[in-house]
């Protein structure tokens, strides 16, 4: 399905079967978006998605859950990830966050290209 969605939306997509290599790949490419099945990462999914955020500046790592609440979200973002996505996934749901992530990372990335313009006021 995420296959299929990143096809339709021509968004480039590599798989992963371990964290180890995930990493890996973050490194030499540096995705935009990682996500992340808390149930397939090596050890701890906390560690895991901690080093896909630290793998490259600006990636929105997401993790990917059966259970999905407050305290998991909380605990996600204080591990450097943007966002939980719900299992079984949903199409519409990985379109949104995705979407989402996106977003979030090309602003971050034109705020730091930019330089900050002060508007002074006309004399």
């Amino acid at each position: 399905m995420i296959a299929e969605v990143c096809h339709q939306n021509q968004w480039d997509v590599i798989f992963a079967k371990t964290c180890a290599e995930a990493r890996q790949v973050s490194e030499q490419i540096k995705p935009h978006i990682i996500l992340l099945d808390r149930d397939l990462a090596d050890g701890d999914w906390r560690n895991a998605l901690s080093a896909c955020a630290s793998s490259c500046a600006g990636t929105c790592p997401m993790l990917i859950s059966r259970v999905v609440d407050d305290y998991l979200w909380n605990e996600v973002v204080s591990n450097g990830g943007h966002d939980v996505l719900p299992k079984p996934l949903r199409q519409q749901d990985v379109l949104r966050a995705v979407k989402f992530a996106w977003s979030y990372w090309n602003s971050a990335r034109q705020a730091a290209v930019s330089p900050n313009k002060r508007l002074e006021p006309k004399k």
